[in-house]
C-alpha cells in the first residue's frame, strides 16, 4: 500500500455546481462521454497531488459501479483501490476499507459528505476530512488543505501569500473617498476637477497627440 492515500469521493469534488455550468453537464451517462464533464482545474489539484505527495486514490465502489475502466484510464486518477459499496456514506466506506488494511500514517479525505463524517463512530477518520463545497468543487484552498494532511508543504510557488497589503490597500482606500467625493466637489465649465488634478497623467497621451500633428 502507498505511505499516502487520497480517499476521494467524486461526485461534488471533482465534478460540482459550477463545472456543470460552465462544461453544460454532469458526468452520468457511463459513457467516454462522460470524460468531457469533468471539471479539470480539479484534476489538476489531484494530479499535483501525486507529484508532490507520491499519493495513491482510493475512490468509492459506489460510485466506481458502472463507471467503465477506460474512464478512470482517460481521468489518469493513478487508483489504488476501491472502498466497499456499503451503506453509511463516505465514512462508512472508508472505515470498512481500513478494516482490512492498515491505515497508512498520512491520508487526505476529499469529500462533500461531511454529515457521514460527523458521525461520532468515526471521529477517528475528522483529522484527515478536506470538506469540499459541493457548488465550487475542489479548490486552491482545499488542495493546500490536503497537502497539509498528506504532511507536505505547500511550495511557495503554488501557495502565494493571499494576505491583504496595507499599503494598497490603503491606496484603494484614497481613491474610494476621491470617487464619493468628486460628484460634490465637481464643477461644471471649471478647467480642471479636483479628480483630474489627483490623476493628470491621462491627460498626457493627448498632448502627445497634438505634438506629433503639429510635425507631422
Amino acid at each position: 500500500m502507498s505511505e499516502r492515500l487520497i480517499m476521494l469521493d467524486v461526485p461534488g469534488v471533482l465534478y460540482s455546481s459550477r463545472s456543470e455550468a460552465r462544461l453544460g453537464g454532469i458526468p452520468d451517462t457511463g459513457t467516454l462521454r462522460d470524460v468531457r464533464f469533468f471539471d479539470p482545474v480539479a484534476l489538476g489539484f489531484v494530479r499535483r497531488l501525486f507529484g508532490l505527495a507520491g499519493a495513491r486514490v482510493v475512490v468509492s465502489e459506489a460510485w466506481r459501479r458502472g463507471v467503465p475502466a477506460a474512464i478512470l484510464q482517460q481521468l489518469d486518477l493513478q487508483v489504488e483501490g476501491m472502498t466497499p459499496d456499503i451503506p453509511g456514506g463516505h465514512a462508512a466506506r472508508i472505515a470498512a476499507y481500513f478494516a482490512h488494511r492498515p491505515a497508512p500514517q498520512a491520508f487526505a479525505i476529499l469529500t462533500c459528505d461531511t454529515a457521514s463524517m460527523q458521525d461520532p463512530q468515526y471521529a477517528h477518520l475528522l483529522p484527515h476530512v478536506v470538506s469540499v463545497n459541493p457548488a465550487e468543487g475542489l479548490t486552491p484552498a482545499n488542495f493546500k488543505e490536503a497537502l497539509d494532511r498528506l504532511g507536505v508543504a505547500c511550495p511557495s510557488t503554488l501557495c502565494l501569500d493571499t494576505q491583504p497589503d496595507a499599503r494598497v490597500e490603503a491606496r484603494l482606500e484614497r481613491l474610494r473617498r476621491l470617487a464619493k467625493e468628486a460628484p460634490a466637489r465637481f464643477e461644471v465649465g471649471t478647467a480642471a476637477t479636483p479628480l483630474l488634478q489627483a490623476v493628470p497623467a491621462l491627460a498626457l497621451p493627448a498632448r502627445r497627440t497634438e505634438k506629433l500633428l503639429a510635425h507631422a
